[in-house]
């Protein structure tokens, strides 16, 4: 292959992997931004669903617990629980182990809202697969899944990355072509 050709093929696949970036960024802001508007007819602002969700799933946490599996910062979390509990949806309480912590509880209020969160949760679902079969969204879920292995391994402090060079990627199997993938694909930007 010429030299020009190469050229070519390599920014192609630059600009494919750039497209694609920010189309799985434009994805994620409008399906946020589809959930929040439904979320916002419950009287809900973005995040609060989160938190609502979590003590759902395991009710009785501490706002750095609630943190923590959101991926947020607790004084986040904490105005978040103030502002639910001014609503009526969360309570808390002191911990009858240690006096200094508190833990957060859904309200009979909060866990029927929890039912309407999950319906404005699969109609923006519904929405966003419209005219998807079955096999394309799995399809999608398993490029996706690779991609977040991907983002999710070039986040690891790079002793870890360094003591264990398999990384995610190496663990998917490759899609169509054999585009480099993780340290590769840096040095391929370059």
């Amino acid at each position: 292959m010429s030299a020009k050709k190469k050229t070519k093929v390599k920014k192609t696949k630059k600009s494919d992997h750039a497209e694609a970036f920010l189309m799985i960024n434009q994805v994620a802001r409008n399906a946020r931004t589809a959930l929040s508007r439904h979320l916002l007819d419950l009287g809900l602002y973005a995040g609060q669903d989160g938190v609502m969700l979590a003590l759902d799933a395991d009710d009785g946490q501490t706002p750095g617990a609630i943190a923590a599996s959101l991926g947020v910062t607790a004084p986040t979390v904490t105005k978040t629980i103030g502002r639910l509990a001014a609503q009526g949806f969360l309570r808390r309480e002191g911990s009858p182990d240690d006096g200094r912590m508190m833990l957060v509880f859904l309200t009979d209020a909060g866990r029927d809202q929890i039912k309407s969160i999950r319906k404005s949760q699969r109609k923006t679902e519904k929405a966003a697969f419209a005219g998807l079969k079955k096999k394309e969204v799995a399809e999608l879920l398993a490029l996706l899944a690779a991609v977040d292995a991907n983002i999710s391994a070039s986040l690891r402090p790079a002793a870890v990355s360094a003591a264990a060079p398999n990384t995610a990627a190496e663990a998917v199997t490759p899609l169509q072509d054999d585009s480099p993938v993780g340290d590769d694909a840096a040095t391929d930007a370059d």
